[in-house]
C-alpha cells in the first residue's frame, strides 16, 4: 500500500511539480502570518508546570486571595548606607512623580505607579503608642519598679536641666554604690549602661545621629539590653529594607494590571519604564549601583534572551547545515533547495505550535533547531538517492520518481519514529517538556511531508543543465565503512568499552532542581539577583501558610518556630498583635500614672562652659575606678563588665573633649545639652502616650504591612 501510494505521489509530482511548490509556499506563508499574529510567548516559569496538581490548586487560591503577583525588585548598593537611603528616597519620589505617570517615552500600557505600588519603608510611627504592649509582663513590671527610683533623678533634672546636673547626680550614685547592700547596688548597676551610652554620645558627635525614641541612650534606663538589641536590629534603618549592614537597600514595586495589559504584556511595557527611571537616577547618584531584578524581570529578560538566542541559533544552524551539505555533495543548488524546504518546515511548525499550543516558553522556543537538524536529514536521504540514480544514467524525472518510491518509505519511517519519540514526551507531567513534545512531534510530520513532496518538486523545477552525480562524502563514508568491517571484533570491543565507561561516569550525574542555574549569565537582572542572594536577605525559597483566624496563626507560628532544622524564620502578622493585653494594660496605666505631669525642657544657651563638664567626667572616672578595684577584690565579674566599659568611655571622652577648641566645644555642648534633655523628654513622652483605652487589633497594624 505504501509503495503504491508513493508511486502515485511520484507520478503526480513529476507531472505537476509547480502545483506542489505553490501550495507549499502558500501554506508556509499562511502559517507564518498566523504565528506572527497569534503566537504568544509565556515568560513566567510557572507556565512550565502542569496545573492539574494539588499544590498548583492551592497556590492559585493563595494568589487569587492575596493578589500575589511577584514584585519588581530594585536593589540600591554602595558602601555608604546614608547615600543608599538618600538614593532610595529620591527613587521613590521619581517612581511616583506625575512626570513619570504617564511619560511620553513609555509604552501606553505601562503601569502608572501610585503610593500603594511602591514599598520601600515600613513606618513604625503608627506602632509607637503601642510599643509597651510588645514587652512581656516581667519587663513591664521591671520598668514600673525602676521608675520609682528614676523619679528622684527626674526631679533633680527638672530643677536644673544642665549636663553637669546629670553627671553630678551620677557621681553621687557611684559614691552610694560603695557602701550600698548588694541588692541595691545591683539596681544601681543596671543604670551604668545608660551613663556609658550618654558619655559616648556626647564625646562622639559624628555618631550623634538623631535617634530619639527607642534608640535614644535613655532607652537603656528602662529597657533590657537584650530587648534593645532586638529593637536596634529592627529599627536601626528606620523601617527601610536594608541588608548587608546597610550596604544594600531594596525597593519593591508591585505590578498592577490594567484593562489594556495583562501578565506578560504588562511586564514587557513596564520593565522598560522602570529601567528608564533607574537610568536617570544613576546619573544623580553615580557612586550608587542601582539594579533591577525580581521574577517578572528575570522571566522577561530570559525570554527575550531566549528568543534572540533561538533566532540566532536557528539562522546559524541553517547556514552551517547548508555549508556542510554543499561541501559534502560538492554542489550548491540542491543543498540550497533543501535549506529552503527546511525554512518551509520551520514556518509550518510555527503555525502548528500556534494551533496546537498557542504559545512558546523558555523551553519550546528551542524547537526550531531540533527540527532543522532532523528535517535536513530527511532531505539528505532523498537527494543522495536522486544523485545515485543520476549516476546510473537516469534522467531527472526518473531519478526523482525512483528516489520517492525507493527512499520515501525510509524517510516516512524515520520521521514517524522521531515524531513518536517527541509525542511520547507529551505524557510528561512537566508542562514545558509536554509542550515541546507536541510541537516537535508535529514538526517532524510536517518535515516529512515537505521533504517527500516539496523538495523533489523544487528539484524538478530548479536544476542546472549539468547536474553533478558524484557524492564525495558518500565515497569517503564507504571507504571508512570498508575499513571498519574488516575488524568487527576490534570495533565491537572499542564500542563496548566506551559504553561501559560512559555508564560508569554517567551513573554519577545528578538532577539539578535549582532553576537559578537555568538563568542566562551576564544579564543585569540575573547578576543583581545573585548579589542579593549573597547578602543577608531572606532566601527566595519559602512556603506560604494560610490561616483562617489570628488564633490559628498564633498556634501555627509557635509550631513552625520549633522546626529549626528545616525553617530558618517565620514571618507573620502574629508578632504585631500582642498577647495578654488586658494584664499589660493595668501595668502600663501604672507607668503612665507615675510619669503624669513630668516635663523636662533644657534652657537654650549659645554656649556651655566645657570645664565643669570635663571636671564632672574626671570625678565620675575616679569613682568608677574605685568601684572597679572593689569589684576586683570581690571577684565580682557581674559588676566588672559595666564598670570597665564606663571607665574606658570616661577616659576616652575626657581625652577627646580636652583636645577640642574650647569655644567650638562650648557651642557643641550647648547643642548636645538641648538634645540630651529632648531625648529624655521624648522617651518619657513615648511611655506616657501609650494607648490604654482599647486593645490593639489588626486594623492598628500599618497598611503597608497588612
Amino acid at each position: 500500500m505504501l509503495r503504491g501510494f508513493l508511486s502515485k505521489l511520484a507520478a503526480a509530482i513529476c507531472r505537476w511539480p509547480w502545483i506542489f511548490v505553490v501550495l507549499t509556499v502558500l501554506l508556509s506563508a499562511a502559517a507564518a502570518v498566523y504565528a506572527v499574529c497569534s503566537l504568544e510567548f509565556k515568560t513566567n516559569r510557572n507556565d512550565l508546570i502542569g496545573r492539574n496538581s494539588e499544590y498548583w490548586r492551592l497556590y492559585s487560591e493563595y494568589a487569587r486571595e492575596f493578589s500575589d503577583e511577584e514584585d519588581y525588585v530594585i536593589v540600591v548598593e554602595s558602601d555608604k548606607p546614608a547615600q543608599n537611603k538618600a538614593a532610595v528616597d529620591a527613587l521613590a519620589k521619581a517612581l511616583l512623580a506625575p512626570a513619570n505617570n504617564p511619560n511620553p517615552a513609555d509604552n501606553r500600557v505601562a503601569q502608572q505607579f501610585n503610593s500603594d505600588d511602591v514599598f520601600y519603608r515600613v513606618n513604625f510611627d503608627a506602632l509607637e503608642n503601642r510599643f509597651l504592649y510588645f514587652l512581656d509582663t516581667n519587663d513591664l513590671n521591671e520598668i514600673n519598679t525602676s521608675l520609682k527610683d528614676f523619679k528622684q533623678l527626674v526631679a533633680i533634672l527638672q530643677h536644673k536641666p544642665e549636663l553637669t546636673t546629670f553627671f553630678d547626680s551620677m557621681n553621687q550614685m557611684l559614691q552610694q554604690m560603695e557602701t550600698a547592700p548588694e541588692v541595691e547596688r545591683r539596681r544601681m548597676e543596671a543604670f551604668l549602661p545608660t551613663i556609658n551610652a550618654i558619655v559616648n554620645q556626647m564625646a562622639n558627635p559624628r555618631n550623634s545621629v538623631d535617634e530619639a525614641g527607642l534608640l535614644s541612650p535613655w532607652a537603656s534606663a528602662f529597657f533590657s539590653e537584650e530587648m534593645l538589641g532586638k529593637a536596634e536590629d529592627q529599627m536601626r534603618w528606620k523601617g527601610y529594607h536594608a541588608f548587608a549592614n546597610g550596604r544594600m537597600f531594596l525597593v519593591l514595586v508591585h505590578p498592577r494590571a490594567n484593562k489594556d495589559a495583562q501578565g506578560a504584556d504588562l511586564h514587557a511595557a513596564t520593565v522598560p519604564k522602570l529601567r528608564r527611571i533607574l537610568a536617570s537616577m544613576r546619573g544623580q547618584y553615580p557612586a550608587v549601583k542601582i539594579g533591577l531584578t525580581g521574577e517578572p524581570v528575570l522571566d522577561l529578560d530570559e525570554m527575550q534572551t531566549s528568543q534572540h538566542d533561538a533566532t540566532k541559533a536557528t539562522v546559524l544552524t541553517l547556514l552551517l547545515v547548508g555549508l556542510l551539505f554543499a561541501f559534502s555533495f560538492r554542489t550548491v543548488l540542491r543543498p540550497v533547495l533543501a535549506v529552503i524546504c527546511v525554512i518551509f518546515v520551520v514556518a509550518l511548525s510555527l503555525g502548528w505550535a500556534t494551533l496546537a499550543i498557542g504559545h512558546l516558553n523558555i523551553i519550546t522556543v528551542t524547537f526550531a533547531v531540533m527540527i532543522i537538524g532532523l528535517g535536513i536529514d530527511l532531505g539528505i536521504q532523498l537527494i543522495a538517492r536522486y544523485e545515485e540514480e543520476l549516476s546510473k544514467g537516469a534522467d531527472a524525472r526518473h531519478a526523482v520518481s525512483t528516489a520517492i518510491e525507493q527512499t520515501g518509505a525510509s524517510i516516512i519511517t524515520a520521521a514517524i519514529t522521531n515524531a513518536a519519540a517527541f509525542f511520547a514526551m507529551g505524557l510528561s507531567g512537566f508542562k514545558g517538556v509536554k509542550e515541546l513534545g507536541v510541537i516537535a512531534g508535529g514538526g517532524m510530520i510536517l518535515a516529512m511531508a515537505v521533504m517527500v513532496i516539496a523538495l523533489p518538486s523544487l528539484m524538478l523545477l530548479v536544476r542546472s543543465k549539468k547536474e553533478s552525480s558524484i557524492i564525495p562524502a558518500q565515497a569517503a563514508a564507504t571507504n571508512i565503512e570498508r575499513v571498519l568491517l574488516r575488524h568487527p571484533h576490534a570495533v565491537l570491543t572499542v564500542c563496548g568499552v566506551a559504553t561501559l565507561t560512559a555508564l560508569l561516569v554517567g551513573w554519577r550525574v545528578d538532577f539539578d532542581y535549582n532553576l537559578l542555574n537555568l538563568q542566562s549569565r551576564g544579564l543585569e537582572s540575573v547578576e543583581t539577583e545573585k548579589r542579593l542572594l549573597k547578602a543577608d536577605a531572606q532566601t527566595t525559597i519559602f512556603a506560604a501558610v494560610v490561616c483562617d483566624s489570628l488564633e490559628q496563626a498564633r498556634k501555627l507560628q509557635e509550631l513552625l518556630d520549633k522546626k529549626t532544622n528545616t525553617v530558618s524564620s517565620v514571618a507573620s502578622i502574629v508578632p504585631l498583635i500582642p498577647e495578654h493585653q488586658e494584664e499589660k494594660t493595668a501595668i502600663i496605666c501604672a507607668i503612665k500614672q507615675q510619669l503624669d505631669g513630668v516635663h523636662i525642657a533644657a534652657v537654650q544657651v549659645p554656649s556651655v562652659d566645657p570645664q565643669p563638664v570635663i571636671y564632672a567626667l574626671r570625678s565620675l572616672q575616679l569613682e568608677a575606678g574605685k568601684l572597679v578595684r572593689d569589684a576586683t577584690k570581690r571577684n565580682d565579674a557581674i559588676s566588672l563588665r559595666p564598670l570597665n566599659a564606663l571607665t574606658n568611655s570616661l577616659t576616652q571622652a575626657r581625652i577627646k573633649l580636652s583636645a577640642e577648641d574650647p569655644a567650638m566645644l562650648g557651642q557643641r555642648l550647648a547643642k548636645y545639652q538641648q538634645r540630651f534633655y529632648a531625648d529624655l523628654q521624648a522617651q518619657l513622652q513615648m511611655m506616657t502616650d501609650q494607648v490604654v483605652d482599647r486593645p490593639m487589633t489588626l486594623n492598628d497594624v500599618p497598611q503597608e504591612v497588612r
